[in-house]
């Protein structure tokens, strides 16, 4: 019985049922398609009951959605879905056997549903990394029988020309065409045979021709056969003490059969043949830079060249399975190929400031420049710290992620220095200054220092950086103030407070009275915890302005004012004047 997705896929196709199935719908297709020659075979695999057309008068085995390839595709792909949801199983599970909140059976429990979860993570890895071989195999026989037709074509055109080696002509061309198609036949063929086959042995088997020995005379030059079961993985050849390169006379006995003299790859060439296997897998397309700079790839194709036997389809799948390229996207692989071969260029002084790259990166610096200034970090002032942030969020593919430059740059706010007068000073700017003033101001009304009015006993650069990302709100801190404030206060005050009110707001009357009885300049000069302004409301209540004036007079403060001094003028006039002495 096919799976619903399946039925719902085939009825959403558009095809006819007598059109062909052709190679890229196969390739392309989510199901196997292999097995199929028309969209009408599909169509009745798909829904068996109902007849595809009028020449479909009855099913066969082939159509049957049990066949052997069906299953192995639904198994893979039941596999790979299975694995997204039993990963955040796991994470979940870990946590909680590693949560202090809960109890050791708790734990226990957790342990094992985690444990349990990772060995049906392996387990489903493994079922669909199989089908996936098979798969990769089936695939790679099409596009070869393909890439062999389109070769065929190209040397047929090439054959009827009278000169093919002309410069001028088309001969070169159409060679240029063959070979590049033999370089890729030459990859499918081998991960169809699953084994690294030469290129000598890859054109014998797209010109249907037998891979030829040079054991033989000039006369009679013997040549065999190889088929794909009789082209070995490992060649070993014999031991020899004939001059090399000598022609060797041919065994006597007629029919002999002779093993094909098939040649043995170098490091060289069986890295060269992976790089080029890694580029034409589309969903890889691996460049040689990369597996060049980054660790992990490069020690897998260090084991590949390595290892005897290893096969191309071996190989891609370690760089499938491998947590770097699981971990970054199409998009930023490029990138990072791109990074590497500017530092490439770099190195050799080849660096023009033309490439894309290089304009891609003054940009994001730029666009980093013009942000850190605005909200007053300091990364502003270091083009080194600049052009780091900008090659990571060009790399990483985040260079239009607002939300994460902001929170980057703002872990860079701090005081900066500079200049006034000759004299070197230190500040904040931009966005984080006009922060800092309103927490200045509201630790001023409230009575405190900015440090008491700060949360989480954080330091001021740090509120700042909260504020400017966005985890902070600057009003909440500046409410918290007040409530501060209010505590210890006369219940008049605390309610005064609640109302919105600032401790500033509250003794500002008294303030005022204060400077112009003490020849103070400025009223908000006089600290709100001074006990003489505290005084003047208690729980008793708040004391008149009158009252006030004279409580002032008390003060020690009072006697050093230009009234204190003409009081006592006035008061010592009078009493010479009372004595006679003045007139």
């Amino acid at each position: 019985m096919a799976s619903k997705a399946f039925i719902d896929w085939a009825k959403s196709q558009k095809y006819k049922p007598g059109d062909e199935i052709t190679n890229w719908q196969k390739l392309t297709s989510p199901y196997i398609l292999s097995e199929y020659k028309t969209w009408g075979e599909v169509y009745a695999a798909a829904v068996p009951d109902v007849k595809s057309d009028k020449e479909s008068t009855k099913e066969t085995k082939a159509d049957s959605p049990k066949s052997k390839n069906f299953k192995e595709k639904q198994k893979q792909i039941n596999a790979l879905q299975s694995i997204p949801q039993m990963e955040q199983d796991a994470v979940y599970y870990k946590d909680q056997a590693e949560s202090v909140n809960n109890t050791p059976a708790e734990r226990e429990d957790a342990r094992k549903k985690y444990e349990s979860l990772e060995k049906e993570i392996l387990d489903a890895q493994e079922v669909s990394g199989k089908s996936a071989e098979k798969l990769e195999k089936v695939a790679a026989k099409e596009s070869a029988a393909d890439l062999k037709k389109e070769y065929a074509k190209l040397k047929e055109r090439k054959d009827v020309l009278l000169d093919p080696t002309d410069p001028e002509g088309r001969g070169p061309a159409l060679q240029k065409k063959m070979d590049e198609i033999l370089g890729k036949y030459r990859s499918a063929y081998s991960t169809e045979v699953g084994m690294s086959v030469s290129t000598a042995v890859a054109r014998s088997k797209i010109l249907d021709k037998p891979i030829p020995t040079f054991s033989g005379t000039q006369d009679a030059q013997a040549e065999v056969t190889a088929t794909e079961a009789e082209i070995p993985s490992k060649v070993t050849k014999p031991v020899s003490t004939e001059t090399p390169g000598a022609i060797t006379t041919p065994n006597p006995k007629a029919g002999a059969k002779v093993t094909p003299d098939v040649k043995v790859e170098t490091p060289a060439e069986k890295e060269a043949g992976a790089l080029g296997a890694a580029m034409e897998a589309t969903d890889l397309v691996i460049s040689e830079t990369l597996f060049k700079n980054i660790p992990s790839l490069n020690s897998i194709l260090k084991k590949y060249v390595n290892t005897p036997g290893m096969t191309e389809a071996a190989f891609l799948k370690l760089v499938r399975d491998d947590v770097w390229y699981k971990q970054n996207s199409k998009e930023i692989r490029s990138r990072y190929t791109q990074y590497y071969n500017y530092r490439d260029l770099q190195a050799s002084g080849q660096t023009t400031g033309s490439s894309d790259y290089e304009k891609q990166i003054s940009t994001i610096e730029a666009k980093l420049k013009k942000r850190a200034t605005t909200i007053g970090s300091a990364a502003a002032n270091d083009p080194a710290a600049l052009r780091k942030a900008a090659e990571n969020l060009y790399i990483t593919n985040r260079s239009e992620d607002e939300s994460f430059i902001t929170d980057f740059l703002s872990a860079s706010i701090k005081p900066i220095a500079g200049m006034i007068g000759g004299k070197v000073t230190q500040g904040y700017s931009g966005e984080a200054l006009t922060n800092y003033d309103k927490l200045v101001q509201a630790a001023r009304d409230n009575g405190f220092q900015v440090s008491d009015i700060l949360p989480d006993g954080a330091n001021v650069d740090q509120v700042l950086a909260g504020i400017t990302s966005g985890k902070i709100d600057v009003n909440r801190v500046i409410a918290d103030a007040g409530k501060l404030a209010a505590q210890g206060q006369p219940q008049y005050v605390r309610d005064l407070i609640a109302q919105g009110y600032t401790l500033a707001q509250v003794f500002k009357p008294y303030r005022q009275t204060m400077a112009t009885i003490l020849d103070i300049q400025d009223p908000n000069e006089i600290d709100l915890n001074d006990p003489l302004l505290r005084s003047a409301i208690t729980d008793k209540g708040d004391m008149n302005l009158y009252d006030f004036k004279k409580a002032l007079r008390q003060d020690k403060r009072w006697q050093y004012t230009e009234q204190a001094r003409a009081d006592v003028s006035t008061a010592a006039f009078n009493v010479l004047r009372d004595f006679g002495f003045q007139g």
